[in-house]
């Protein structure tokens, strides 16, 4: 990759947050107000994308619950948001596992919010935004030691999507460039 892809790659992840718990609606969202919702923090990652099927989907194998009047909470979104960047590595049962786990320790907003850090503190450092990255401590908790793996993994990915996006765009240019010069 050159200097302009590489520039171009590590923008995506440049100034990227998250809405913590309390910034997410406190009013319930309809499926495609949640879809959209959901979708907007992750714009600009290729493959990291939620639809109403995989909504509906997650609701039916009862891993966020049913909507109530057709309306969806701020404990689902925030669940939505860790699922549509985590199931690209996890199993949707794996994903259950550490919701459960999570629960167990902490509230919906606690672990949604640490997982909101997690993302920041990690995804920079993927795309090569900056140089460190925060260390766990030497005795985290099980749960935390895996949502950190389950970050960097995700993190890896999406940076390889972005990568891989970057370079077809450059060889799409390129194939339009090189007809008009012969």
């Amino acid at each position: 990759m050159n200097q302009e892809m590489k520039r171009r790659v590590t923008a995506c992840a440049a100034g990227f947050s998250l809405p913590r718990y309390r910034e997410l609606p406190s009013v319930g969202l309809y499926l495609d107000q949640t879809v959209q919702l959901v979708n907007s923090c992750f714009r600009g990652f290729p493959g990291v994308e939620l639809t109403p099927s995989m909504v509906s989907n997650y609701v039916k194998k009862g891993v966020i619950s049913h909507p109530v009047k057709k309306k969806y909470s701020r404990e689902q979104l925030a669940s939505l948001i860790y699922i549509v960047l985590s199931k690209n590595v996890l199993s949707l049962e794996n994903i259950d596992t550490l919701f459960q786990m999570q629960r167990a320790h902490c509230t919906a907003a606690e672990a949604y919010d640490y997982f909101c850090d997690e993302m920041e503190n990690c995804l920079p450092f993927v795309f090569g935004c900056t140089r460190e990255i925060r260390d766990l401590a030497v005795d985290a908790a099980d749960e935390k030691l895996l949502l950190r793996s389950t970050i960097l993994a995700a993190a890896n990915k999406m940076y390889l999507d972005c990568c891989f996006n970057a370079l077809r765009q450059e060889e799409n240019l390129w194939d339009t460039i090189l007809p008009d010069l012969a």
